[in-house]
């Protein structure tokens, strides 16, 4: 057998290999691997090709070995090992340097979560590195290639291998606009819809929409978008150069933007709130975290604990 061709195989085609000469199904090696079957059988078309080599053949339901098969699999399984040490090795050499942990989050709960976890860590006797970044819809990929280690996102993670837990519903939207401006004169629904609105990228509804705009269209209104910002900076000096109006329901965030000098942000009464929700639900905030084939989750407790703890106090 030539060795390039060993030389040439990537883990996972190995990995599969190693799977259907144990499991003998192409569907038990999918579901073990967290694959499509497809994606199985692809690759092990890929080795009988690569080897010209039938590898498996079937018999009563069972992919059985061929000879081939049987001399090969010793070897790859003996280079599954090697692989399997070496990424030990390295976690290893990991764990004696801080540990990293990246975060994606909705512009209206990052205020001060970095920080958060650095103290937990502390009282943990941990010593980490915090990395934040946006969510977004490829969020749910980045969890799949091991880039993200927990995510605060406003719907639930429809993916396998992913926890997505239901923290806390938003209670009480905040209207938030510059000191001075002309809505403070009768902060009421059918005034708001007279003025353009700046939007988070994240909105915490459904397909990102507005409610305030929904609520214009059944006024036979049409609400301007302003601006749509990524961040809470962008939306509190869009605000205080403009016309334009939010709301946010995020208490942490309100707070930020209505300490800026310049702002003024007052919460909408009961009824005012539940006819501009009206036809939407009060969204949720949910905490993703990746778990393993076991469905223990991967983070450590501590990390889960305060993560928990940081999305319900941001409502208070």
């Amino acid at each position: 057998m030539s060795i390039d061709k060993l030389l040439n195989l990537n883990l996972l085609s190995i990995e599969i290999f190693c799977q259907v000469y144990l499991k003998h199904t192409v569907i038990d090696v999918a579901n073990h691997l967290e694959l499509s079957q497809p994606k199985v059988s692809r690759e092990l078309n890929s080795l009988r090709k690569a080897f010209s080599d039938p590898l498996f053949i079937r018999q009563n339901n069972r992919l059985e070995a061929t000879e081939f098969a049987h001399n090969l699999y010793p070897k790859l399984q003996e280079m599954l090992q090697a692989s399997a040490e070496a990424q030990k090795h390295l976690l290893n050499i990991r764990h004696r340097r801080e540990p990293s942990f990246t975060i994606a989050t909705v512009p209206q709960l990052e205020i001060n979560l970095p920080q958060t976890i650095l103290k937990a860590a502390q009282r943990s006797n941990t010593k980490i590195d915090v990395t934040l970044c946006p969510w977004t819809k490829s969020s749910i990929e980045q969890f799949q290639s091991e880039e993200l280690d927990a995510a605060i996102a406003f719907e639930p993670a429809d993916r396998k291998g992913i926890l997505s837990k239901p923290i806390i519903q938003h209670r009480g939207g905040h209207l938030i606009a510059r000191e001075g401006h002309p809505i403070w004169q009768n902060p009421v629904i059918d005034e708001m819809i007279n003025y353009p609105i700046v939007k988070l990228i994240t909105m915490p509804f459904p397909a990102n929409k507005s409610p305030l705009m929904n609520y214009a269209k059944t006024q036979g209104k049409k609400l301007e978008v302003f601006a749509t910002v990524s961040d809470l900076g962008s939306a509190a000096n869009t605000l205080l150069n403009s016309n334009a109006i939010i709301i946010v329901g995020v208490r942490a965030a309100v707070n930020f933007l209505q300490n800026i000098k310049g702002i003024h942000a007052e919460i909408l009464d009961y009824q005012q709130d539940k006819d501009i929700l009206k036809n939407f639900s009060y969204p949720t905030t949910y905490l993703w975290l990746k778990h393993n084939h076991e469905g223990q989750v991967t983070a450590p407790p501590w990390l889960q604990q305060a993560l928990e703890k940081f999305i319900t106090e941001a409502h208070k």
